[in-house]
C-alpha cells in the first residue's frame, strides 16, 4: 500500500495556509480543484493582492465577453472570460476592488465583479434628479443638458471623473460620477436614481471637479481652480466639511491638470507632472490650509488610478507613484522617473486597480 497523501486529502489548516498565500487567480484555479479544496477556500474570509494590477480594455476588436488582467509582479497575462455579452466593446470608468464601474453601448451604467461576475444594475440615468437633464435618444445613447447647452454622452466621457467604492462583505455601494467638468452627480444602495451634488450654488461651491477620490466616507474633489473641497457622505446627502482647502498652490501654472490623492493615515496629497519628468508632489498641511512639498511617500505607494496610497508590501515598490497616461507607469519618488510597466494600443484603455475576493 502506498504511503503517499492525495492531494485532495491535505490536512485542512495547512492547506488553507497555503491558500491564503496565493495570488488570487492561482487561488481561483485552486478552488476548482476538488470539493475538498472548496470547502477549506469557503473557510478563507477573503483575498487581496496589495500589489497593483493592470486591466486592459483593448479598442476596435471584435465583440466577446472577455477582458484581460496584468500582474506586473509575475509578468503575466490572463485573460478573464464570461463576463457578459459584448463586455468587451464597453467602457471602464473606475474600479474598488474587482469592482468596475462600466458603461455599456446603450449608455446603462452597472458594476461588475471580474472574478465573481456578480452583477449590480445601477439606476437608469434618466431618473436623475436635479439641474440635468438627461434625455435618451432612439439609438439608446444620451444628451446631457445643462443650462441649455448639451453634449453627447460619448463627448462628455472624454472628460468624465468617477469614483466607486462596494463593500465587500454587505455589497452596499456609491457611485460618484461627474459630467465633464461642470456637474457631477451620484447614487448609492437603497436609492432608485441619481441625485446631484451642487458645485455652483450654495457653501458646496466647487467651481467644477478635476479629480475625485472617495476614502472613509468623506469625498474628496480637486475644483477647477485647483482647490481642494471635502464632503462627509455618511449621511444621506453629502455635506461639505468646514476644513476645505481654498490655497491654489499651482496659481501659477495653469497649465497642467492636477491629480489628488489619500494617504493610509488620511492625508491629503496633489500632484502635477509632464510626462516622464520630475514630480510635483504635495500635501495638505497639518492646518488644512496650505500645501507643503513632499519628499518621500516613505514605505506607501500612491496609486493615482484609485486615489489613495498602500502599504508597501513584498514586491511592490514603496515610495513610488502608479501612473497612467494612455499606457501604465510606476514611478520612484527617489530618483522621479516614470518606467513604463505596460505599453497599450493607442486605441486601447487600461487602469491600476487592486483584485480582491471575498469568500460568501
Amino acid at each position: 500500500m502506498s504511503n503517499m497523501v492525495k492531494w485532495s486529502e491535505l490536512n485542512a489548516d495547512v492547506l488553507q495556509s497555503i491558500l491564503e498565500r496565493l495570488s488570487i487567480i492561482n487561488y481561483l484555479k485552486a478552488r476548482s480543484v476538488c470539493k475538498n479544496w472548496h470547502v477549506v477556500c469557503k473557510q478563507i474570509s477573503s483575498i487581496q493582492d496589495k500589489f497593483p494590477w493592470i486591466i486592459i480594455f483593448p479598442r476596435r476588436r471584435p465583440k466577446s465577453s472577455t477582458c484581460q488582467v496584468f500582474n506586473p509582479q509575475e509578468g503575466k497575462l490572463y485573460t478573464l472570460r464570461n463576463l457578459g455579452n459584448d463586455f468587451s466593446t464597453h467602457q471602464c470608468i473606475a474600479t474598488s476592488g474587482s469592482w468596475l464601474l462600466m458603461l455599456d453601448l446603450r449608455s446603462n451604467l452597472y458594476v461588475l465583479n471580474v472574478f465573481t461576475r456578480e452583477r449590480i444594475d445601477l439606476p437608469p440615468l434618466e431618473s436623475h434628479q436635479g439641474r440635468l437633464q438627461v434625455n435618451r435618444l432612439q439609438n439608446n445613447t444620451f444628451t446631457f443638458m445643462i443650462n441649455q447647452s448639451s453634449a453627447p454622452a460619448r463627448n462628455v466621457l472624454n472628460r468624465t471623473k468617477a469614483v466607486l467604492w462596494v463593500d465587500e462583505k454587505t455589497k452596499g455601494y456609491l457611485v460618484v460620477w461627474s459630467i465633464g467638468l461642470s456637474y457631477i452627480m451620484y447614487t448609492k444602495n437603497g436609492i432608485d436614481f441619481w441625485r446631484e451634488i451642487p458645485i455652483k450654488e450654495g457653501p458646496e461651491n466647487l467651481h467644477g471637479c478635476q479629480d475625485i477620490v472617495y476614502k472613509d466616507n468623506n469625498l474628496y474633489i480637486l475644483t477647477g481652480l485647483n482647490r481642494i473641497r471635502i464632503l462627509d457622505c455618511s449621511q444621506e446627502l453629502p455635506r461639505a466639511l468646514l476644513d476645505n482647502v481654498d490655497d491654489d498652490p499651482f496659481r501659477d501654472d495653469q497649465r497642467r491638470r492636477g491629480k489628488i490623492g489619500v494617504t493610509v493615515s488620511g492625508e491629503v496629497l496633489m500632484v502635477k507632472n509632464r510626462l516622464k519628468q520630475v514630480f510635483n508632489i504635495l500635501k495638505m498641511n497639518s492646518d488644512g490650509t496650505s500645501w507643503d512639498e513632499v519628499e518621500s511617500l516613505g514605505e506607501e505607494s500612491w496609486i493615482t488610478d484609485l486615489g489613495v496610497t498602500v502599504p508597501g508590501v513584498d514586491g511592490s515598490r514603496p515610495n513610488s507613484i502608479y501612473y497612467r497616461d494612455r499606457s501604465l507607469y510606476c514611478g520612484d519618488l527617489s530618483v522621479q522617473v516614470l518606467e513604463m510597466i505596460l505599453e497599450v494600443d493607442k486605441n486601447g484603455h487600461a487602469r491600476w486597480f487592486i483584485p480582491s475576493l471575498r469568500e460568501l
